[in-house]
């Protein structure tokens, strides 16, 4: 073999070499002067397909952003901070229209320059009017006046690590919202300032909290959900029961056509919100029939009255199912077929259950109508059966007797046939 392609190889090995030790030189006199942070050699192998070189000075930053939603679209460091992410030297890549981190106040502002532009959102077939409805929250009022304090897009979707609702990661996605407004809405020291109470704690104690946190419903209701995503903000006296509708539709539909709707709007009461209260709200409880009435009504009036009575009947239709039930089972002991029986006692269950949804009409013709027609199938189930227990019972003294007649009839035979064989 040739010596001279060897020759070449070292070489080569102590150009890299020697360029390796002039680099640490070269580092090693920086950090030597005063105040001076010497720049990171970037390689050629750093260049990330969305951050660009930006990820050698910016490492943490770059792992949170290669996995975000807007590198998987293309979007860029330089999108929103400017520069030259392919840029070898911190002077070029802060060059240029460099912005480097975003003034909170800003935030929105930048965030709408691609969230606002319809022919961009178009493929995605996202909302462009997003910035113009957080201008009317009260985060975007507050902004507005000064205020940086308050909730930026930043601090809901994220900076670095943005990703789809729909990524349990995100902190958009259902389960996590809470959590997400509680940053802030359940500090303390923030809320007390502002003069706000700890919503945040008060919705963990809630029946919405429960389904949406210990059942993973992901239907239940979170703070957009009666707040407003972008637009966040109370709603306001006549609104919370178109609020609160979005969900429970049987229960405004009852209340709409009630003689409450119109009064409390005149009080300027919230609607659902003054019976059931606004973020510690709890599952119904029927016996809350009999003092819900009280709490507005004084004590001897005749809406209390009133309220007394809806408690009664359906404590003696719930009395009436259970009672029914309860004989069913006696039947499947025996065993008597009860697969209709169990069939209406769910029906019975049913008129039970829209009772307390037409409890908000304060109608008692409406309410007992359905009591009156879960206590009647009750009722029909327990005849049918006491009869068939009844029938049971005659079936068996029956046969009773027969038997005794048949044992009878067999020991008197013997008897004859004894005293016959004896007389011969």
């Amino acid at each position: 073999m040739s010596a001279r392609p060897i020759v070449r190889r070292s070489a080569s090995r102590l150009h890299r070499h020697a360029a390796v030790a002039l680099g640490l030189l070269a580092a090693a006199a920086a950090w030597a002067q005063p105040g001076a942070r010497p720049a990171p050699t970037p390689q050629p192998g750093a260049l990330s397909p969305s951050a660009g070189r930006c990820g050698v000075c910016h490492p943490a930053e770059r792992v949170k952003f290669d996995a975000s939603q807007h590198a998987h679209e293309g979007v860029r460091c330089t999108s929103c901070h400017g520069g030259d992410d392919r840029s070898l030297t911190i002077e070029l890549a802060h060059g240029g229209n460099f912005r480097g981190r975003t003034a909170r106040k800003d935030i929105p502002a930048l965030c709408a320059s691609c969230h606002s532009d319809e022919k961009m959102m178009r493929a995605y077939n996202l909302p462009v009017d997003q910035y113009a409805v957080y201008q009317t929250s009260v985060h975007g009022q507050r902004l507005k006046r000064g205020d940086t304090a308050v909730a930026v897009c930043s601090d809901c979707h994220g900076a670095h690590d943005i990703l789809g609702p729909g990524d349990p990661a995100s902190r958009t996605f259902a389960p996590n919202i809470p959590a997400t407004c509680g940053a802030c809405h359940g500090d303390t020291t923030l809320m007390r300032r502002r003069g706000v109470k700890d919503a945040y704690r008060e919705y963990l104690s809630s029946i919405h909290a429960r389904e949406l946190l210990d059942r993973g419903n992901l239907r239940a209701p979170t703070c957009v959900s009666c707040h407003g995503v972008h637009g966040a903000a109370p709603p306001a006296v006549g609104d919370v029961d178109k609020v609160c509708g979005q969900c429970h539709t049987a229960e405004r539909r009852y209340f709409a056509a009630s003689a409450h709707i119109e009064g409390m709007r005149r009080a300027g009461l919230p609607e659902c919100s003054s019976c059931h209260g606004d973020h510690a709200i709890q599952a119904a409880q029927p016996e809350r029939l009999a003092t819900s009435c009280a709490q507005c009504h004084a004590a001897d009036s005749d809406q209390a009255a009133l309220g007394a009575k809806l408690w009664t009947e359906y404590r003696a239709a719930a009395a009436e199912i259970e009672k029914a039930d309860s004989l069913i089972t006696r039947a499947d002991a025996i065993p008597i077929q009860t697969d209709d029986y169990r069939a209406r006692i769910e029906q019975a269950r049913t008129y039970l259950r829209e009772a307390l949804p037409a409890a908000h009409s304060v109608d008692p013709v409406i309410v007992g109508g359905f009591t009156l027609r879960a206590r009647s199938v009750g009722s029909e189930v327990e005849s049918e059966i006491y009869g068939k227990l009844g029938n049971l019972r005659t079936r068996k003294f029956v046969l009773i007797l027969f038997w005794f007649y048949v044992l009878v009839t067999l020991a008197i035979l013997r008897r004859l046939r004894y005293r016959t064989a004896k007389a011969h």
